[in-house]
């Protein structure tokens, strides 16, 4: 696997911790695990409109700082 330097606000990185504690599975398979459901939502709005799609990613990346 690539690392990726991605940064997580500190509201985000509570919330895999959370659910990694949760699921009882490590906080790198949470992330790992939402980075691809957060993807395939994304690719499939962008398959039906792509000014949907940036929209979406626009808000969401705004809600997550």
């Amino acid at each position: 696997m690539k690392t990726l330097g991605v940064k997580f606000s500190e509201t985000q990185s509570l919330r895999i911790k959370d659910t990694s504690e949760v699921v009882g599975l490590l906080s790198s398979k949470v992330a790992r695990a939402a980075m691809r459901l957060g993807l395939m939502q994304i690719n499939a709005m962008a398959a039906r409109d792509v000014d949907k799609a940036i929209d979406l990613v626009l808000i969401n990346d705004a809600r997550s700082k």
